[in-house]
């Protein structure tokens, strides 16, 4: 089997007629071979990105038929406008069905990718066309829902919709049209200056990038018009239809990857079924290199070499050969869950996530009133805290603390991942409570939160929360974050204002980690009330943060005694 075939633009008709294309790879021959879908928006024939995590060529040699589609509306496929996942429900069963049909096809049929491509898989899976027999998602996402803690995800909206999105848009809406040539040549000249200057415009309905989009992404006012999971979001998500999906998963997800949350909060419903894995690296999204930000986990994270023993396209199809050709090769017989616990920098397999032999411990925020700057008084101790003067600061949302790091997808310029966060903890906005220096290891690894008692002058404002690892030279870097706007403190409720200088409970939620603080390494939390791009700026006027036109600024005051126990509760694992 030396010779592969590779087939451009071969159609499949939807059950509406519209037909979408793709690239096939596969063994030359007279056989019948097991199929491997990947069904993306971001074009078939950009092979950097379709072949990032399964090389077709590799595949077909080992006996697959590798389809690589054009989704509804995207490059070569009819269906215009594209409109985000709303179409991958019936085209994704009848994409599937349609690939078993081939005349080179055995009839069984896996599906992968990442991102977009993940969530496809489950789209069809939970409408369970009978030729599906197993997938391969990797960091994917389960809805539209483009908020975290009420706080708009504007970097990744716009970064998306714009660089992403936005440019075959224009193509497919405008082709053949007297203004075609100009309107993409405008386009891509004027990316670049839309995408900053769209973080900065206000009222964020408004702006610039939103006008250019109009008539080829109407699913970003969408977006932005439904602000809590309602039926919009519901009708769109395979989280509500987890109950649908039979067949068997290996998830792959990242510490850093901006679809961690979901991902996580996905397998939570998805783990007691049969033949589910789930495998989390250090990774930001898309990305299987040892380094991430300005650390270097080491070989065993590269998708190369993962655990220093196979490769990701490997890995994918010693789970596809198990399930689709019947081979007995003991993929199913591997710890359900494996995990890379960073600062130790090493895998492990568990048995379920999270872990049960989980202590969820608090740590207290302590200080004599000024925990300002890394430089101030602000400490965390596992002793609950007594009658201690509070913290303050103000939140100007005219200067607000910029991105650095995290789970984001933006621009090259807003570094993801764990990024040194020292240059920030110098301003007077960010509160820094540090531990004393550890004389031992500490192992965080689960969901993370903190409990704030806060006040505001505002009556509507946000507050955010970084869990930070300080290295014995004194870098800091972020392990986890979160953000809370207080009209969304109850969760699942309808948003309502804060009576200013009242003090309130807020929980902000930072995702989970895996994180080993070692011995010599300080634990540090830092709060404040801004992560400017990645989420949009709380006006702190009450009105919709999209439709708000001025800003005003607030007193911020975080309460720590024995009534209003300010703390971190982190997930420790007994060594």
């Amino acid at each position: 089997m030396s010779k592969i075939i590779h087939e451009k633009n071969v159609p499949a008709v939807m059950r509406d007629g519209t037909t979408l294309y793709a690239e096939v790879f596969r063994p030359d021959g007279e056989g019948k071979y097991p199929v491997l879908l990947q069904r993306t928006p971001y074009n078939k024939e950009f092979l950097p990105l379709t072949t990032m995590v399964l090389d077709p060529i590799a595949a077909a040699h080992k006996g697959y038929v590798v389809i690589i589609q054009d989704v509804r509306g995207r490059f070569e496929s009819e269906g215009a406008p594209f409109y985000i996942y709303k179409n991958e429900y019936n085209d994704g069963y009848d994409s599937v069905e349609w690939a078993a049909s081939l005349p080179y096809s055995d009839g069984n049929v896996g599906m992968y990718g990442l991102s977009y491509m993940g969530m496809t898989q489950f789209q069809a899976a939970s409408m369970q066309p009978p030729s599906l027999k197993a997938i391969f998602p990797i960091t994917w996402g389960t809805d539209v829902y483009m908020y975290r803690g009420g706080a708009l995800e504007l970097g990744l909206l716009v970064s998306w919709s714009m660089s992403t999105i936005g440019p075959n848009a224009v193509v497919k809406a405008k082709q053949g049209k007297a203004d075609f040539l100009k309107e993409f040549m405008t386009l891509l000249d004027s990316i670049d200056h839309i995408e900053e200057a769209a973080y900065s415009q206000l009222p964020i309905r408004d702006s610039e990038w939103l006008k250019l989009g109009e008539g080829y992404a109407a699913f970003v006012h969408d977006i932005l018009n439904h602000d809590l999971r309602d039926e919009y979001h519901q009708e769109i998500s395979v989280r509500e239809k987890s109950d649908n999906i039979e067949v068997p998963i290996f998830g792959i997800a990242g510490w850093y990857d901006l679809l961690l949350g979901q991902d996580l909060e996905h397998y939570e419903k998805l783990k007691e079924k049969k033949n589910t894995k789930l495998m989390i690296g250090p990774w930001a999204h898309a990305g299987f290199a040892p380094i991430v930000g300005d650390l270097n986990f080491g070989m065993s994270t590269s998708s190369l070499l993962l655990e220093l023993k196979t490769d990701l396209t490997s890995l994918q199809l010693k789970w596809f050969d198990h399930w689709l050709k019947g081979i007995e090769n003991g993929i199913t017989e591997e710890s359900p869950v494996k995990l890379f616990v960073m600062g130790e920098n090493k895998w492990r397999s568990e048995q379920e996530w999270p872990l049960k032999r989980t202590v969820y411990t608090p740590y207290y925020f302590q200080s004599n009133g000024n925990a300002n700057t890394k430089d101030g008084d602000g400490s965390l101790s596992i002793t609950p805290p007594q009658e201690e003067t509070h913290d303050s600061y103000v939140y100007d949302p005219t200067d607000p603390v910029p991105t650095l790091g995290g789970n984001l997808l933006m621009p090259a310029n807003y570094l993801r991942g764990p990024i040194d966060q020292q240059h920030l903890e110098a301003r007077d906005d960010i509160l820094v409570y540090t531990s004393e220096v550890l004389e031992e290891d500490i192992e965080v690894t689960g969901p993370v939160k903190v409990v704030l008692y806060a006040s505001s002058s505002a009556v509507d404002t946000d507050f955010t929360a970084k869990l930070v690892d300080v290295h014995p030279d004194g870098k800091a870097f972020n392990i986890a974050d979160g953000i809370i706007r207080a009209k969304y403190r109850e969760k699942n409720q309808p948003p309502s204002l804060i009576t200013p200088n009242e003090v309130y409970r807020y929980e902000i939620d930072l995702l989970s980690t895996s994180n080993l603080f070692k011995k010599g390494h300080q634990m540090r939390v830092e709060i404040s009330s801004s992560n400017f791009p990645r989420f949009d700026r709380n006006t702190n006027t009450g009105e919709s943060g999209i439709d708000s036109k001025e800003f005003i600024t607030a007193s911020q005051k975080v309460f720590h005694s024995e009534e209003f126990p300010s703390h971190i509760l982190l997930p420790v694992i007994p060594r």
